[in-house]
């Protein structure tokens, strides 16, 4: 692995863990994370590398940091009768 490929991903786990990824719109975290999570096999976490533990700090911290709240409404409520 070079040495470019340890820091971009020291890079990304120093982000998670400094909370920096609040400062992204919500939207932004949530496509991003939808990425990334499209990369990640579930049986790469059984034994995961680095990329793979950095990949899911990131997307942990993005999807804490993504503010939204949803709303409960039955679209027939919503209707004329």
């Amino acid at each position: 692995m070079s040495t470019q490929t340890k820091k971009a991903m020291k890079t990304r786990l120093q982000k998670a863990m400094n909370n920096e990824y609040a400062n992204e719109l919500s939207f932004t975290n949530i496509d991003r994370s939808i990425e990334l999570a499209k990369e990640i096999k579930i049986y790469d976490l059984i034994d995961a590398d680095g990329n793979t533990i950095n990949k899911v700090a990131e997307i942990i911290n993005r999807l804490q940091n993504a503010e939204f709240q949803l709303l409960d409404i039955n679209i027939k409520d919503l209707m004329y009768e």
